[in-house]
């Protein structure tokens, strides 16, 4: 069974949802937290504000008190005087405590400190002196009194701005927070309740999961009996702890008894089916099986009830059950039918090849027999021509000349059918070889019809690739002698070759390949061409589209280039019009 639908997995629900929601009752205690911190952290601004509030107010009431006593001279303000300096101390201290962790503040309400203490001074200075002041000196010290004020308040509004701002930001935090309390105990109990309701189902399921399962195991029992019998198949446990050995039904019958018609053991098996002549290979293999767990596919003979020699094929692994005992499961399948089959299609290859091998050597000498007795016609015929071609009428000139046309092209067709053999027949040896040198090697081989008909060749530079040379040299050959025989009378012919690097993908002329990269190399000429319907055609073994009076050849030379290229695992294909020249386009595979 698979971990969802199995008992441990139901544990583990119980488990986990004991575990989630243990954690969702800390996040939600840790939730609760920061509402209680950040309302702390809101009460505390609202605090630092008041006490910044009541500094700035004590201050201000020292100035005012301060400007009195040197106005009105009441010997009663000093006391005033000095008390609000304390308060003031006393306020000052405070703030530095419950500023302490903010930086700014806490260097604001040091300087505030020290214009108090500059503050203090002119004070002391004007209660100590005010009887002997002049008008002047009592205002320079008015006025040293409120510069000092004006800074203290410059100060104090800086510091109510940060608070202001603080306490704006951590109203925002603890609004979000409160706004969030009842959707977060709302997510959690729901998370809670759903993790429960799945055990609960998954309890109520499991029961009606069990049953289903029971009648599709069922099921499956009955479709693999059937499936062995059809199959001629069955089925084998060996238990490597209590050496116990079972049968399926249909391998009973494999060996020619009813199910359970017998006790299986290993011991037994090897003694009594087992043919004698396999036995020692297979426990060597069974061997091994029980000390790595596994069998490979092995094929051995055994000996059925009634006698019958079959040949079965054995493979098997190993799972541990629940009891942690190691168990081997195998299949045995009976492939005599296989096995026989096999061996005449072996029969049948090695007969076809040896006829193939036939038919190569008889091609190969009977076209090198029938060159001799050609050779002594065309002697011949060359004499009479030098001889007595006047002794002879105008009918007999001209029988002698036939004669000597049919000789010749017995003679191109015996040269093309050898090359054709050697184009099949020779080993396929791979080089990795410069094409330019193939292709000026056989312009080379054509420079008499070349010149002769002022041919012009223009090709790209050819790459390097893995060939049989002398065969994609016949190749180029064979395609510039094709375009220089079908060429226009009185026209020059014009051959342009080029080559680039194609993926196999982006040509729709190749078929499915498992070669993805090309070099593709097309030849084309300004000929007579040919209709498209021959495309193909032409490639076929002595298939000609021309009167073989009007242009001469066996119809051989595109068929060796169609076995060249399929030598190479490429493609060759040819396009056409009439009088409108031809093209044709090779694809040789990147190796």
């Amino acid at each position: 069974m698979s971990i969802h639908k199995s008992p441990l997995f139901l544990k583990i629900v119980f488990v986990l949802a004991i575990f989630i929601m243990l954690f969702v009752s800390a996040l939600t205690y840790r939730h609760m937290d920061s509402v209680t911190v950040s309302s702390e952290m809101v009460a505390h601004s609202y605090k630092v504000t008041i006490e910044i509030e009541q500094l700035y107010t004590t201050i201000k009431d020292l100035e005012i008190e301060r400007r009195n006593y040197l106005l009105t001279k009441n010997k009663k303000l000093p006391t005033q005087i000095n008390f609000s300096k304390l308060i003031i101390k006393h306020n000052i201290d405070y703030l530095k405590k419950i500023t302490s962790d903010n930086p700014k503040q806490k260097k604001l309400i040091d300087t505030i400190e020290k214009l108090c203490l500059e503050k203090f001074k002119i004070v002391d200075y004007g209660l100590n002196n005010y009887s002997s002041f002049t008008q002047d000196e009592l205002k320079e010290n008015l006025l040293k009194g409120k510069k000092i004020m004006e800074q203290i308040s410059f100060k104090i509004n800086e510091m109510l701005a940060i608070e202001n701002k603080l306490l704006e930001s951590r109203d925002k935090k603890n609004d979000s927070l409160i706004n969030f309390t009842p959707k977060f105990i709302y997510i959690t109990l729901f998370v809670t309740i759903a993790i429960i309701s799945l055990a609960f189902v998954k309890i109520s399921r499991d029961l009606q999961e069990l049953q289903t399962n029971n009648e599709i195991l069922d099921l499956k029992n009955e479709t693999n009996k059937l499936a062995e019998i059809v199959g001629k198949s069955g089925t084998w446990h060996l238990n490597l702890v209590t050496n116990e050995f079972t049968f399926s039904d249909n391998k009973f019958r494999l060996l020619g008894y009813e199910p359970e018609e017998f006790k299986p053991t290993l011991e037994s098996y090897f003694e009594k089916f087992v043919h004698p002549e396999d036995l020692e290979t297979l426990k060597q293999a069974a061997e091994k099986m029980i000390v790595e767990g596994h069998l490979p596919t092995i094929i051995y003979r055994v000996e059925k009830k009634n006698g019958e020699t079959i040949f079965i094929k054995n493979i098997a692994n190993s799972f541990v059950n629940t009891k942690n005992e190691k168990i081997l499961i195998g299949t045995t399948t009976d492939v005599t039918e296989e096995i026989q089959t096999n061996k005449n299609l072996e029969d049948r290859n090695r007969e076809l090849e040896a006829n193939n091998k036939e038919l190569q050597a008889f091609n190969y000498v009977a076209s090198h027999d029938l060159q001799e007795p050609l050779r002594k016609i065309q002697t011949f015929i060359s004499r009479l021509i030098d001889k007595e071609i006047n002794s002879l009428s105008e009918n007999g000139k001209q029988y002698l000349i036939k004669i000597k046309d049919s000789s010749e092209r017995m003679r191109l067709l015996i040269d093309d059918l050898l090359q054709f053999s050697r184009t099949n027949k020779a080993e396929k040896v791979f080089v990795s070889t410069c094409l330019n040198e193939l292709l000026e090697n056989s312009k080379l081989e054509l420079t008499q019809i070349i010149e002769d008909k002022k041919a012009i060749i223009t090709s790209d530079s050819l790459p390097h690739l893995n060939v049989i040379p002398f065969q994609i040299q016949q190749l180029f050959t064979n395609l510039i002698n094709n375009s220089l025989k079908y060429s226009k009378e009185n026209i020059p012919p014009k051959i342009d070759i080029k080559v680039k690097k194609v993926e196999a993908k982006n040509e729709h002329k190749i078929p499915f390949n498992d070669k993805s990269k090309f070099y593709k190399i097309t030849f084309t000429d300004n000929g007579i061409g040919f209709d498209p319907q021959y495309s193909e055609r032409i490639f076929m073994l002595f298939n000609r589209l021309h009167n073989k009076d009007e242009y001469s050849g066996t119809g051989i030379g595109l068929a060796i280039c169609k076995k060249i290229v399929d030598n190479h695992k490429g493609f060759i294909y040819a396009d056409g019009k009439p009088n409108n020249g031809a093209k044709f386009t090779i694809y040789l595979p990147i190796i």
